[in-house]
């Protein structure tokens, strides 16, 4: 009997090492799952890896990604996600499409994905002042975005910039041929600007800051600051009066897309768009003057 006993607990030891064993193996494997999971990007519209020393991502997959161990890349994310993609009409006008000042640039962004909370780009923006003209003339954003401005020009700069709702104003100064300043769009609002910002936004259109230099009052150009980073800019053509867009890697779900341009609304205001993993959505848009937006579509 005793002999019967002895079997029986040797073999239930055997049965607990055993299964404590698969559990061991489980959770390793689980945690390199999870590690590769963490490759999750910062630049949601890119095809290359970014390197951000203070992440660490030994099993990093992406074709051009340059930081060994300190990579973060979007490999996970182009795996679960989808493709917004569509062309843009005008609709009873045409618009200027040459020139500093040309009406060729469209934004088209989601105006919500999940609760916003999206890591923002360490790529470098960067806004130009040469030939008296800000270059490019729009440059969308995600807010908390890091801004260059540039002086490579003959003559000194100012830049500052005007809210396109409120009018109010915030002055970066003034500097010299060569030289340059930052500046960060904060997504919060602590302070009078920021709350200006955030006002601007209502009626459901991005914040947007006209930017100007008070040394050449005839230079102008647009920030547009978006809430993620889920956006693309797209260019009129011309002669076709037509622009493709496409927006990469947005996780599956039912979202409304939107568009900002300096004259011209999209029409319907919105559009509704569902998004599926691995697939491709495409949702054509036209844009017209303001009376004609909410009368069709």
């Amino acid at each position: 009997m005793k002999s019967a006993r002895y079997i029986f607990s040797i073999c239930v030891i055997v049965l607990v090492a055993g299964f404590f064993s698969m559990q061991v193996a489980s959770a390793k494997e689980a945690g390199n799952t999870a590690k590769s999971i963490v490759c999750s990007g910062v630049d949601y519209q890119s095809e290359t890896c970014l390197c951000v020393p203070e992440k660490q991502c030994e099993k990093c997959t992406c074709a051009n990604c340059t930081g060994g161990s300190n990579c973060q890349c979007i490999t996970a994310i182009r795996q679960a996600s989808g493709t917004i993609t569509g062309s843009i009409s005008i609709f009873k006008t045409k618009v200027k499409t040459k020139g500093s000042k040309s009406y060729k640039d469209v934004v088209v962004y989601l105006e919500k994905v999940g609760n916003n909370d999206f890591p923002v780009s360490i790529k470098k923006v960067r806004m130009d002042q040469k030939g008296l003209v800000f270059i490019p003339h729009v440059i969308a954003i995600q807010k908390g975005t890091n801004v260059e401005f540039l002086n490579n020009d003959n003559d000194r700069h100012n830049v500052y910039f005007v809210n396109d709702k409120s009018g109010k104003t915030k002055d970066l100064g003034t500097w010299q041929p060569g030289e340059s300043r930052d500046h960060k769009f904060e997504k919060s609002h602590d302070d009078d600007h920021h709350k200006i910002v955030k006002k601007a936004g209502k009626n459901g259109e991005p914040d947007t800051m006209i930017v100007l230099c008070k040394l050449h009052l005839e230079m102008a150009a647009y920030v547009v600051l978006l809430d993620n980073p889920f956006f693309t800019m797209a260019s009129i053509d011309g002669e076709t009066q037509k622009a493709q867009y496409t927006i990469k890697n947005v996780p599956p779900g039912k979202y409304v897309l939107k568009t900002w341009h300096k004259k011209l609304k999209l029409m319907g205001l919105q559009r509704e768009v569902v998004v599926q993993a691995g697939s491709k959505s495409t949702i054509d848009l036209e844009i017209t003057k303001k009376k004609y937006a909410k009368k069709k579509g």
